[in-house]
């Protein structure tokens, strides 16, 4: 499997961590899908998957066993594995579960991928412009178990959100109305929710890829980012607000809302963005804001906010740069990216935790624009721009309080970060001599001349990666 990029600045919802991974182009945007079910037991008799983080299922027959070569932070035997000689498997990582697709032959999808999914995070399973019957196959993350089956007929199949950001797919259908000489011809597009052990949540129509955060369908229009809860219930508008030109949007790709230089998720931790001075030429400070879902409240305001240590300051007090940006929210906290000066990013940053509750400005330090986080998100590690060619290596951080564990010094190879082992204790790498394991702590080389490195299963902390020799699950060492 070749390497992509793990640029995770915004880690929205937890995504799966990518890695080694080839991904078919499919020419295909904004496609939607529709189904038919089968509910009741999987293929093989098992339980639909349980809940509490146990494994469900009876385990899965003996697979083949790796022989490559050890992978630091996971068992050297794989947990599970299974019979494929397709490097490029398609796999969706689902939280306790990993979703695979059958065609009609019974044959594993190789995995696909449409304009605009992110590099670093897997999201498209199954992309055609025809519609094709397929059997969705939900695997248990930690015995390979199947816990339940879909017969879906569709044109694509896309990992998502539901509510409080539970793992979910979206399986949709286009239909094309062709013109009759007079008439443009016109696509419609839909999507039906399933949860992970096969439940049916919801339709949506007007589908797009990217568009489904939270159980939201998301969408962007004339300056406004509106989010519309799939199954009913009371819609939420984005506040933009500024001058005259003031605009907001959505990106897809890294499931980001923004005002002219504030940016954040569009959902998190039940809260959604709002932006002031939105506007191009608006001359006011700009500022983001969270708002709950629920009431439509706002909760928190740069505007009201303590300015962190580190920020340059102009002859009024106030942020020299104001672009601010939202990097997540949790435990009743939100993380803010302050622009430390003028310049071109990527640059160094000001990271500031705020205490949702009181609004008080809890901690603060420095640190890079281009982040790689654990799977935990409790470690960060500075990452390289695609065209940086004055990059000197990575830093590490703990992301709480911003204690530095190392940073590589003058005369060492450049180490760029892919992502870290799913229990955190490893760093894997890039320089320019091949891939690296490094310890975390350390600093020490684990192993290095590596032909692959593992995806991370964030929920269990589980690798996993498809070779010529099968496909491959490791539990954390």
């Amino acid at each position: 499997m070749s390497r992509t990029r793990g640029k995770n600045m915004l880690p929205t919802n937890m995504p799966p961590i990518k890695g080694n991974r080839v991904r078919t182009r499919a020419a295909v945007v904004g496609l939607s899908l529709s189904m038919a079910l089968l509910t009741g037991c999987g293929d093989d008799g098992t339980e639909s998957a349980g809940g509490g983080g146990k494994a469900a299922g009876k385990p899965v027959a003996s697979g083949p066993a790796y022989q490559g070569a050890a992978l630091p932070g996971y068992a050297r035997k794989a947990a599970w594995s299974l019979p494929t000689d397709n490097p490029e498997l398609g796999v969706l990582d689902l939280g306790e579960v990993l979703l695979f697709a059958r065609d009609a032959s019974g044959a594993y999808l190789t995995d696909a991928s449409v304009d605009g999914e992110p590099d670093d995070v897997n999201r498209v399973l199954f992309a055609s412009d025809e519609a094709q019957k397929l059997t969705l196959e939900f695997r248990d993350a930690r015995t390979g178990a199947v816990t339940e089956s879909l017969v879906v007929t569709a044109h694509s199949v896309e990992g998502v959100t539901w509510k409080d950001g539970a793992p979910a797919i979206a399986v949709g259908t286009s239909a094309t109305k062709e013109s009759d000489g007079l008439t443009q011809e016109e696509t419609t597009t839909s999507a039906t929710l399933y949860s992970v052990d096969g439940t049916k949540l919801g339709e949506t129509s007007g589908y797009e890829f990217g568009h489904i955060v939270s159980g939201y369908a998301v969408t962007a229009a004339d300056g406004a980012v509106t989010l519309t809860p799939i199954g009913g219930g009371t819609a939420r508008t984005v506040p933009c607000n500024g001058d005259d030109d003031a605009e907001c949007d959505f990106d897809a790709e890294t499931g980001t809302a923004s005002g002219d230089k504030t940016h954040a998720p569009v959902i998190a931790g039940g809260y959604y963005p709002g932006f002031e001075a939105a506007g191009n030429y608006d001359y006011d400070p700009s500022d983001v804001t969270l708002n709950d879902l629920a009431t439509g409240k706002q909760i928190w305001s740069s505007a009201k906010a303590g300015i962190p240590k580190g920020v340059v300051l102009d002859d009024e007090g106030q942020p020299a740069d104001r672009t601010i940006r939202i990097v997540k929210v949790t435990d009743g906290k939100v993380l803010v990216a302050w622009k430390k000066d003028l310049g071109l990013s990527p640059t160094t940053q000001v990271y500031a935790w705020y205490d949702l509750a009181s609004g008080a400005l809890t901690a603060s330090y420095e640190g890079g624009e281009l982040v790689v986080y654990s799977a935990d998100g409790e470690l960060a590690a500075l990452d390289k721009s695609e065209f940086d060619t004055g990059f000197d290596g990575t830093a590490l951080w703990k992301t709480a309080d911003g204690t530095r564990l190392w940073a590589q010094e003058e005369g060492e190879n450049a180490l760029d970060p892919i992502r870290f082992s799913g229990n955190g204790k490893v760093l894997y790498g890039s320089t320019d001599d091949g891939d690296l394991a490094v310890d975390v702590t350390t600093r020490k080389v684990l192993a290095k001349d590596l032909t692959a490195v593992p995806d991370v299963n964030p929920r269990t902390g589980y690798g996993y990666l498809a070779t010529e020799d099968g496909f491959f699950v490791f539990a954390p060492a």
